[in-house]
């Protein structure tokens, strides 16, 4: 067996051969030399101190010397193989990524749909008092008049119901969403008047709270897979 390391790597100098213990066991005098050796190349010398890197290579020699070619073998193999056990833990339990990606977006959009169900519960809160009286109008409880008293109210400044106590801005957005609650369409989610009080989370921090559910799914299945083993 030949193992040339690189001469840059700075690893051991200079051209010297170390032998294994002859395969019969740990006594046994090989007839010849053995041709399992360890090369290393000359230039290593220049690439550090020669003096400590003889010391290196004398331990090397003697625990090399110390066993078979196969023990050293087999002694290599474990460590790789303990190694590739601690870095693909994640790839045992999920690997081709499906249950990750999937407690990722599943946690996404349950923060997505519970934020939206609270800022609705808020914005019906703030306008309630403004939807029972367009539900009660003076000019009738139809859904058209209903629709022509609150563009009275909120958008036209020549009729008789329009509030001026209100800034301009307001009663758009308090047009915008009664008109809404009455007819059942879609409430508008970044009314800053009745979502004054309520954090409307950034993607940034819904998606990082999202890769920590995600995470943690892979962790619990590594620690149940760990625990089985």
């Amino acid at each position: 067996m030949n193992i040339s390391f690189h001469p840059q790597a700075g690893q051991i100098s200079p051209m010297r051969a170390a032998r294994f213990a002859p395969a019969g066991g740990r006594d046994a005098k090989p007839a010849q030399p053995s041709r399992d050796t360890v090369e290393i190349s000359s230039e290593g010398r220049q690439a550090a101190g020669a003096s400590a890197l003889d010391q290196d290579w004398e331990r090397l020699e003697a625990s090399l010397s110390g066993m078979t070619k196969d023990e050293f073998m087999s002694q290599v193999r474990e460590q790789l193989g303990e190694q590739e056990l601690e870095v693909n833990w994640n790839a045992t339990v999920d690997p081709d990524g499906q249950i990750w990606r999937e407690s990722y977006f599943k946690s996404y959009v349950t923060q997505v749909t519970q934020f939206r169900e609270n800022a609705e519960s808020a914005i019906k809160d703030y306008y309630a008092d403004a939807y029972q009286e367009a539900l009660h109008s003076p000019l009738g409880s139809d859904l058209p008049n209903q629709l022509n008293f609150i563009s009275a109210k909120y958008l036209c400044s020549w009729t008789d119901y329009f509030d001026t106590s209100m800034p301009a801005g307001q009663r758009q957005w308090a047009y915008t969403q009664v008109r809404a609650m009455l007819t059942g369409t879609g409430l508008r989610i970044n009314d800053p008047y009745a979502l004054k009080g309520l954090h409307i989370p950034t993607s940034e921090e819904t998606s990082k709270i999202a890769k920590q559910v995600a995470d943690d799914t892979i962790q619990e299945l590594v620690r149940q897979a760990q625990e089985a083993k």
